[in-house]
């Protein structure tokens, strides 16, 4: 992953050089290279102005060109193309992909990666600018900023369970306070027992959890997390969420594809979970 501000900082510096940036006309041909970056493109309304996307991206970029996967891009493809701006996330694209690209004489913006919706919605507007779409980027941002408001409204008295979220299984991982996941826990009127952790993604160990003895256990499903994992978690018959059988499983990509939509959309599905959970005491 694209991990060293100072370089991400210089290549965002070659990208306005190049004469790319917003102050000039927007792109026409757009190449994203994450799933991520394709749904906020698709969001700002510029679907038409993409012409390549990665493997991995969602479904309505079906017939959209592919240039390989997030991990390792088709460089020669992505050249053929002839596109006046790539865009590459900092959290997922490598570093060497985007300096390749540079070198190359390519337009490269990199999307920043996000600790929470506040950075969520920065992000998207920066992007909005960068292509030509800012109107449209704050409409999204007003729309579903008024959308948590509602639910934040609604569950001002609501109880707060303690909440695990899992990401992997072998091995397990989970998120902290300094990640956007955490906003779908706690906007969603929850408690993320795992809060107090600095590292974003920390793996964490099966015991841990249930020391902390959670409430809740969400998992996204992905990968290695499949309903086998629910039926482990379901063995430790003491933790609580075992014992209500309060075991969620999310198999929606919005819970992975960071964007102010999916943000309200997420927090609007963990809530109703939670308040079902409330309903159980």
């Amino acid at each position: 992953m694209i991990n060293t501000s100072s370089i991400t900082l210089i290549i965002l510096s070659l990208f306005f050089a190049s004469g790319s940036g917003a102050e000039t006309a927007a792109p026409k041909r757009i190449v994203s290279l994450a799933p991520s970056i394709t749904k906020s493109l698709y969001l700002l309304g510029a679907q038409d102005r993409l012409i390549a996307v990665s493997i991995f991206c969602p479904p309505e970029a079906s017939k959209k060109e592919k240039i390989g996967t997030v991990y390792e891009p088709d460089i020669e493809k992505i050249v053929s193309l002839s596109p006046d701006l790539i865009i590459a996330a900092k959290e997922g694209n490598t570093l060497p992909t985007v300096q390749t690209l540079v070198k190359l004489g390519l337009n490269v913006y990199v999307v920043d990666s996000a600790n929470n919706y506040s950075d969520i919605c920065a992000s998207f507007l920066a992007l909005g600018k960068v292509i030509g779409e800012e109107s449209r980027a704050r409409e999204v941002i007003e729309s579903n900023s008024r959308k948590l408001s509602v639910i934040g409204t609604r569950l001002k008295k609501a109880e707060k369970p303690t909440v695990f979220w899992q990401i992997g299984a072998q091995p397990i991982f989970t998120a902290s306070r300094n990640s956007f996941v955490n906003d779908f826990i706690e906007l969603a009127g929850g408690t993320n027992i795992f809060s107090d952790l600095r590292e974003r993604y920390p793996q964490i160990s099966r015991e841990e959890v249930v020391k902390r003895d959670p409430d809740v256990i969400i998992m996204v499903s992905m990968g290695d997390v499949t309903l086998e994992e629910k039926a482990k978690w379901l063995e430790f018959g003491h933790l609580k969420a075992a014992r209500s059988g309060r075991i969620f499983m999310l198999d929606d990509p919005l819970f992975t594809n960071p964007n102010p939509k999916s943000i309200a959309d997420g927090v609007e599905i963990v809530s109703k979970l939670l308040e079902r959970t409330g309903e159980a005491r």
